[in-house]
């Protein structure tokens, strides 16, 4: 196929399995799309392939935990994705990307190889049809899976617990990578709690919240909060209020920091907020927001794609199925148990 590369510098491409998609998938997706023309942001688009779950269980030793429809429905929610693309190869191919005009393909600061031994990208590297990125540091899906595995998880007294300002106002910005959107606040609504401006004029009687703890952050979250933002509530501004339980509690210390849950969150392309471990005043006053609602109600869960049947608890199941199996690719991976 011949092309004319010039206008394609707004096309860009990503690839990946997006298994227990994290926020370091999100910021490598906002990475990508800024690398496209500032001057151009808003014709921008991102392109988002996702492997299959044959590919995976090949390249990687291991099926991913998440399923193939589960895995594109989670990467097709971040904000700063355009479009994803299901079953692109595992060695990312130029006719794919030449398929969607997109000029080149962006991939984090590490080394991702085949079954084979062979750098998934040397086709695209030799091509100069290859940018980098900063791998976000601190969180992989191995990560994650580990602390199920071993059962050792981080606590609020740990460090990197919470995110930095830095980390919020970056994950905070709107789909073409550049303008602001989120607002963060942390406890409570009130100015000195403001982490983060958004792109909007907040007003509390045309926002709704929504309360969880988003711990292993998933599709079915998603559908909830799809739900909310499309159907219940289309006219208004949701807010995502990201507690914390405590560890006398009867669920205990979550499996994934605070930092990770917020995020996370922020990165939803239904998300217009969140509220960090929101206190009593948002808890206990819901009449200063137009509609509250809680994570995994009834009136959230029904009718969606992932909400009726994933659960943290199932995700976690999957794992434990398979221990041996997880357990020996973490090991591979540098993990110890």
């Amino acid at each position: 196929m011949t092309m004319n590369y010039e206008n394609d510098a707004n096309r860009l491409w990503i690839d990946g399995c997006f298994d227990f998609v994290h926020h370091g998938h999100a910021c490598a997706m906002l990475q990508a799309r800024q690398t496209g023309l500032r001057a151009h942001k808003d014709e921008s688009r991102l392109f988002v392939g996702v492997h299959n779950d044959t590919d995976i269980n090949y390249n990687k030793g291991a099926p991913p935990v998440m399923n193939g429809p589960e895995r594109y429905a989670h990467a097709k929610s971040i904000r700063w994705c355009s479009a994803v693309l299901e079953d692109a190869p595992y060695v990312t191919d130029p006719i794919w990307m030449d398929r969607f005009r997109c000029k080149y393909v962006v991939h984090g600061d590490d080394i991702t190889l085949d079954a084979n031994g062979v750098d998934c990208y040397h086709v695209m590297k030799k091509m100069d049809r290859f940018k980098v990125v900063k791998r976000t540091y601190g969180v992989s899906t191995t990560e994650i899976i580990q602390r199920i595995l071993t059962g050792i998880v981080p606590g609020p007294n740990d460090e990197d617990y919470r995110p930095t300002v830095n980390e919020l106002e970056f994950c905070s910005l709107g789909a073409n990578g550049f303008d602001k959107h989120c607002y963060v606040f942390d406890k409570n609504l009130s100015q000195e709690c403001q982490v983060v401006g958004g792109g909007f004029e907040m007003k509390l009687e045309d926002t709704v919240l929504v309360i969880g703890d988003f711990d292993l952050f998933h599709v079915g979250h998603i559908d909830q909060l799809r739900k909310i933002k499309l159907a219940l509530a289309p006219d208004k501004k949701l807010i995502a209020g990201i507690k914390t339980p405590s560890v006398s509690s009867e669920s205990g210390n979550t499996i994934m920091t605070l930092k990770e849950r917020a995020l996370s969150v922020l990165s939803c392309k239904y998300v217009d907020g969140i509220v960090m471990e929101p206190d009593c005043s948002i808890t206990d006053q819901p009449d200063i927001f137009s509609k509250v609602y809680k994570m995994d109600s009834r009136e959230l869960i029904d009718g969606g794609t992932f909400s009726v049947y994933l659960t943290k608890e199932i995700i976690i199941g999957r794992i434990e199925g398979q221990r041996d199996v997880y357990t020996k690719r973490n090991i591979q991976k540098g993990m110890t148990m």
